[in-house]
């Protein structure tokens, strides 16, 4: 005979042992049954003390008994040649029937005591097929030693539970067993096909005394057609879906309640109807409760009195093969009854039946009826269902951690008193949490009751909970825990007892295999205990927060590595320059994180370059792009490149980066199915751009923008104003040549330059009321760049954060008159000696003689070449910053370029001394040709602000 695939898989005796020594074996082990073997682990149960017990007395003529039997006769044919064995156990499970075709087997069975009336529950027994389906509600199979007791790991059996069709309660279970390595391949669909077979025959049990109260109702004959007169108002047919849906949900919980009252419910269009419930009596008491609705002032229609007949009894019916599924429809009937007098499916009953009386049509008094206990099921469920479309709605809407544990809790609280969510540290933080659910380091994120339910611990502070407590054995066992009782202490995080609760939930938040918290709900006596349906309910909730949770985690976790790399590519620290007094701002994006950037630039002459952009799009890629960016604008700005010049350079970049980009997507596109663009990159193009250059020797700005918004300018008397710059076409679109303008900003001044995320996507120059928020913000007479940013911060709108903005204030210095020596140079080779006595009187001057032999041999070979290569006018400029900058200039355009000289040549050596002697050298161009400069350091640091050395 085959074997059934489950014994393949089985555990062997070593790894039960493993487990038992308490070592990990997850891996090897099926979750189920780890499951089971932890519970009983948590139970305390010893494998070697677990054996059968005494069998008690059971009801041999219960309804399960009686629906099952005529299913176990059928289905005896089919084990007739298997050597399996079928056993129906209760909800306590205890054997009630047991029916084999193997004489060996049965005596087996007699031998180990597999006699009606023995328990197989698993607090007993331990993991078995009977008592573990139980616990589970779902079909488990168990060999040899994944079974907890040495009596039955003799054996291989499927046990599958018999769930009530209107409750959901488990009613007992069904196991098909056998001796292990003899499993025969279709004892799981067997077992299943016998259980759906004892609920559907439960199922028509449950509905026989609704169908036989209706019919009474249309025997009785005295159910009148209810044709309301015009004072009635509208038929139940004019109302809409939403009405009528609403007066079902309201009608069920008066059948509910199971007595004679009233309830009025207002519909669309202002109506209002009223409905009454009338319980209807019979020999053993309220046998069913009638629904009767009036709409407007309509009167109310008189029902009879009938007799209720008993519900027939449940009789076995004629062979049917097993259905692999439960009839909605029938279960759909089974919870109410449908609009308008007839049961859902029974409308031929109504049309075809015989007695006095007109014919009841669609719009009759009797609105719904059912009895006591399912129209409260149906209630209840409606309830559950409403709870979880709620929670669906609500929990999730943002990609905050902490939020959607507030949002579980505001959507639970009606659900229960008292609802707490305790996190990993890890996940708050974004982080992946930790692999073992014993290891999580929890906090308190959301706490939230009613009824004066205060959680012991406060939001934000540390859960710690013993071994023992309901909390941790979720958390072990990793699925839903339910407790009832008034000592629900657990640890500083739980309940503690007296506080008035009477029953709690705990559910682990688990993700894709990972723990990541837990929450638990806990109810006060006054409102009731938590049932089975109640924790299924807690389970599914938390399967969706946790999902949830996860998706903020990620996300958390992503806009952290995002900006994490966006401060890795922005300047940690302003360089140190005289030339302004440079601070920034920053204010993120709620959600993802853009490209601005921002920079503070030295360049040659002591003057300083201020820069800020904007780059389109969020996420990685963006940030990604922005930091090519702004390495670009370091390396253009290291050839003193003018601001118009260096623009139209990123420009081309931009393009070329588009051009990459969608290369990479046509390629993701071509790999991906159906050739999408996944993996497509954001374009670049669009970004915008803002260069500025500030000399403080001529205390002149040069801008040029690339569809950027104006700088603003702060006077030194606090007037502002905003800067009329020439914007070009933002980068990437090919525009004309990037325009230029030119600034005398009076030392004391301040140029602030920003993203639009300040002002807004589109307010126009001198308009628009962020604009001119910001000029009242400015406006202020001798702050520092720091407090200019501050100003800015502080007049941000509450209640209405602007978008990701960047803002680069700098005050403007002026380098002294005093620093400064410029000469005229004719075109006379006589004249170099003349300019190396007025570099060594100057340098005198400034007590820095010892710059004196490196600066004259500087200037000696930079106007020796600018007279012989160079164009007229000719000029030297002596300037004394943070070091000595040695420049000459002349008209001509020809850079000069060092070459090695060979031990032959007698010239060419010129250029090599000066890179020798000088810390930095190089050549910048102006609009009326170029400048040679050089620079000499100082020493500790050259010469700070306010510092500098006053002539001897």
């Amino acid at each position: 005979m085959a074997r059934f695939r489950g014994d393949d898989t089985a555990p062997t005796e070593r790894v039960f042992e493993l487990f038992l020594e308490g070592e990990p074996v997850g891996e090897r082990v099926r979750p189920a049954i780890l499951r089971s073997w932890r519970r009983c682990r948590s139970a305390g149960l010893d494998p070697e003390k677990l054996d059968f017990s005494e069998p008690v007395e059971v009801d041999f003529d219960s309804v399960l008994v009686r629906a099952a039997r005529p299913v176990f006769e059928r289905l005896r044919p089919a084990i007739a040649d298997a050597d399996v064995t079928m056993v129906l156990l209760d909800e306590q499970a205890r054997m009630l029937l047991r029916y084999e075709s193997d004489p060996q087997l049965a005596r087996v069975l007699d031998r180990t005591h597999a006699l009606p009336g023995v328990g197989y529950a698993e607090e007993s027994l331990g993991t078995t097929a009977g008592g573990t389906p139980l616990l589970e509600k779902r079909m488990i199979h168990v060999s040899g030693f994944e079974h907890l007791a040495r009596c039955v790991q003799p054996f291989s059996a499927t046990g599958v539970p018999i769930l009530d069709p209107l409750t959901g309660h488990a009613r007992g279970v069904v196991t098909i067993a056998c001796l292990y390595g003899r499993a025969h391949p279709a004892m799981d669909v067997l077992a299943r096909q016998a259980a759906e077979a004892i609920e559907r025959r439960l199922l028509e049990q449950s509905t026989a005394r609704e169908r036989a109260l209706f019919e009474a109702f249309l025997r009785a004959g005295d159910v009148p057609s209810l044709l309301p007169s015009r004072k009635a108002g509208p038929l139940l047919a004019d109302l809409g879906r939403a009405d009528r849906l609403l007066l079902e949900e309201r009608a069920a919980e008066l059948i509910a309640h199971g007595q004679r009252a009233a309830v009025e419910v207002p519909l669309s269009r202002g109506r209002v109807a009223t409905l009454r419930s009338l319980p209807r009596t019979g020999t053993v008491g309220v046998v069913g409760v009638v629904a009767q609705v009036r709409i407007q002032d309509g009167p109310w229609e008189p029902l009879a009195e009938v007799a209720v007949p008993p519900a027939p009894a449940l009789l076995p019916g004629p062979p049917a093969t097993p259905r692999t599924a439960l009839d909605a429809a029938a279960a759909r009937a089974a919870a109410a009854v449908a609009v308008g007098g007839a049961p859902a499916g029974g409308e031929r009953e109504a049309s075809t039946r015989t007695g006095p009386g007109p014919d009841p049509g669609p719009d009759q008094g009797l609105f719904l009826l059912g009895e006591p206990g399912v129209g409260r099921i149906a209630a209840s469920a409606r309830k559950r269902l409403r709870l979880l479309c709620d929670a669906a709605l609500s929990i999730g809407r943002t990609l905050d951690v902490v939020r959607t544990a507030e949002e579980l809790t505001e959507a639970t609280v009606p659900f229960a008193d008292l609802v707490t969510v305790d996190l990993d540290d890890c996940v708050v933080r974004g982080e992946e949490s930790c692999p073992t659910a014993g290891s999580l380091d929890l906090r308190r994120v959301a706490a939230l009751g009613v009824h004066g339910s205060v959680s012991p611990v406060a939001v934000g502070e540390p859960v710690h909970y013993i071994a023992s407590s309901p909390q941790a054995r979720c958390l072990s066992d990793q699925q839903a825990l339910l407790w009832r009782g008034p000592d629900i202490a657990g640890a500083s995080g739980g309940p503690s007892s007296g506080t008035g609760f009477s029953s709690g939930i705990a559910v682990p938040l688990l993700a894709h295999g990972m723990a990541m918290g837990l929450v638990t709900f806990t109810r006060t006596a006054s409102s009731g205990p938590f049932e089975d349906e109640d924790a299924w309910l807690a389970e599914e909730l938390a399967r969706r927060t946790a999902l949830c949770l996860d998706n903020a985690r990620r996300f958390t976790r992503e806009r952290a590595m995002v900006r994490a790399l966006r401060r890795s590519l922005l300047p940690w620290n302003l360089p140190e320059q005289n030339a302004v007094e440079a601070a920034h701002c920053y204010m993120p994006a709620r959600s993802g994180t853009s490209g601005d950037w921002y920079d503070v630039i030295p360049l040659s002459g002591a003057r300083v370059a201020l820069v800020v952009g904007e780059q389109c799009g969020r996420g990685p890629h963006s940030t990604a792009a922005m930091g090519r960016l702004r390495t670009t604008v370091g390396n253009f700005s290291a050839l003193d490149m003018p601001p118009g010049d260096i623009l139209g350079y990123l420009d081309d970049l931009v393009r070329g980066l588009d051009r990459e980009s969608a290369g990479r997507a046509a390629q993701a596109g071509g790999e991906a199915d159906g050739g999408t663009d996944a993996g497509a990159d954001d374009g670049v193009t669009g970004t915008t751009c803002v260069y500025a250059v500030y000399d403080p020797a001529s205390q002149r700005c040069t801008i040029a923008s690339a569809g950027h918004p104006a700088p603003a300018l702060v006077r030194p008397d606090g007037a502002v104003e905003f800067l009329e710059v020439p914007a070009g076409e933002p980068l990437g679109r090919g525009g004309p040549v990037f325009e230029t303008a030119e600034v005398d900003l009076p030392e004391g001044s301040t140029i602030v330059l920003y993203t639009k995320g300040l002002i807004g996507e589109h307010a126009p120059p001198g308009q628009g009321g962020d604009r001119e928020r910001l000029r009242r913000a400015l406006t202020g007479a001798g702050r520092t760049a720091e407090q200019t940013c501050s100003a800015l911060l502080d007049a941000l709108p509450s209640g209405r954060m602007p978008g990701e903005f960047t803002v680069l204030a700098a005050r403007t210095r002026a380098l002294p008159r005093h620093c400064v020596a410029e000469w005229e140079v004719p075109p006379d080779p006589a004249a170099v000696g003349r300019i190396r006595d007025e570099v060594a009187r100057r340098l005198a001057e400034w007590n820095l003689e010892e710059l004196t032999f490196s600066a004259e041999l500087i200037f000696s070979e930079l106007v020796t070449n600018a007279i012989r290569y160079g164009s007229e006018p000719l000029g030297a400029r002596l300037l004394l910053d943070r070091s000595l900058i040695c420049e000459v200039s002349d008209a001509g355009e020809t850079a000069p370029r060092p070459r090695r000289a060979a031990d032959t040549d007698e010239g060419g050596r010129g250029l090599y001394l000066v890179a020798q002697l000088a810390e930095r050298w190089g050549t910048r161009y102006t609009r009326r040709g170029k400048i040679i400069w050089a620079e000499l350091p100082l020493g500790d640091g050259g010469c700070e602000p306010g510092a500098v050395p006053r002539p001897g």
